[in-house]
């Protein structure tokens, strides 16, 4: 497998990150808005405007729509990857892990959405985050085994990614406010 890294593939690495982004957002923002909310969205977060949810479930619900959007995401690109051997596909498979692992780190200090979800459901902050992180590096492990990527390139993925996560980040807390 060809598993050189060019310009056009650190491109679709920044779309698949940004895109990424948008949609798992997006799946919190609908969700809200179909629970009769008014929601507010960036790129890094989809929030209720005013007021707080009316049940609790509503607000795990809105939750739960993010993470459930990149876990769908992940298994329908580890599909892709496999029918078509193509490694363009690799970036939205490797962010769904990446940005997850980071939301359990980040829960650390504030609950994310799997860890909110969690503790909500009485399992504690951490069973959610470890079972979603580990089925997504199953899937990125037998990709990476599958279609011989070694682990230098998945080291270039993870720089990669790290570096349009904080662009997106960045972006998103001091260009776009």
């Amino acid at each position: 497998m060809h598993q050189s890294i060019n310009i056009r593939y650190s491109i679709v690495t920044a779309l698949a990150v940004v895109f990424s982004f948008f949609f798992h957002e997006l799946a919190h923002f609908i969700t809200g808005k179909l629970l009769g909310y008014q929601m507010g969205m960036s790129l890094n977060s989809a929030f209720i405007v005013e007021g707080v949810y009316k049940e609790e479930w509503h607000q795990q619900l809105v939750s739960a729509a993010g993470p459930l959007f990149t876990i769908l995401q992940a298994f329908i690109i580890y599909s892709f990857i496999r029918q078509t051997k193509n490694k363009y596909w690799y970036p939205f498979l490797f962010f769904a892990l990446y940005s997850r692992i980071l939301a359990m780190v980040i829960s650390i200090v504030t609950p994310n959405d799997e860890a909110r979800i969690s503790a909500w459901l009485g399992l504690g902050y951490w069973v959610l985050p470890i079972l979603v992180c580990f089925t997504l590096l199953i899937l990125l492990l037998k990709t990476s085994k599958e279609q011989r990527y070694s682990l230098k390139f998945n080291l270039i993925n993870y720089f990669l990614t790290s570096v349009f996560i904080a662009g997106v980040v960045f972006s998103d807390q001091y260009l776009f406010k």
